[in-house]
């Protein structure tokens, strides 16, 4: 408990360029859709990651060799995704059990791609 109140408190990210912009694209997919949130989460992390890729390749390059023990970045987002697929949750947009159809419009609402965080690449 306490280290999820510490990390949704902000304070593991004062001083430094953090990037929760994926989190933020969900809530805004939740408020439009009924999809559950850790899968919206699911769906859109390994994509973004991927775009946002040469942006934080060093990042993702450390974060592939702890997490998933592997060499590269694009190894680690593969890994990444994998896992998820291993857990049984969604890697398509199509694949969330949502009863609103989910349609690349939907996405392109102005209201829907409101999103103010700090970013390491612009969409």
């Amino acid at each position: 408990m306490w280290d999820s109140a510490m990390a949704e408190n902000g304070i593991l990210k004062v001083g430094r360029l953090t990037d929760f912009q994926a989190h933020q694209m969900e809530h805004q997919l939740g408020a439009y859709t009924d999809c559950n949130h850790g899968q919206g989460l699911a769906v859109i992390q390994p994509v973004y990651y991927r775009h946002i890729l040469k942006d934080a390749e060093e990042k993702f390059t450390r974060f592939a060799k702890v997490v998933f023990q592997v060499d590269t970045a694009e190894e680690g987002i593969k890994a990444l995704e994998a896992f998820i697929r291993e857990c049984g949750l969604p890697v398509k947009m199509g694949q969330l059990r949502s009863k609103v159809e989910i349609t690349p419009e939907l996405t392109y609402k102005p209201e829907f791609s409101t999103i103010h965080c700090q970013i390491y690449t612009k969409l």
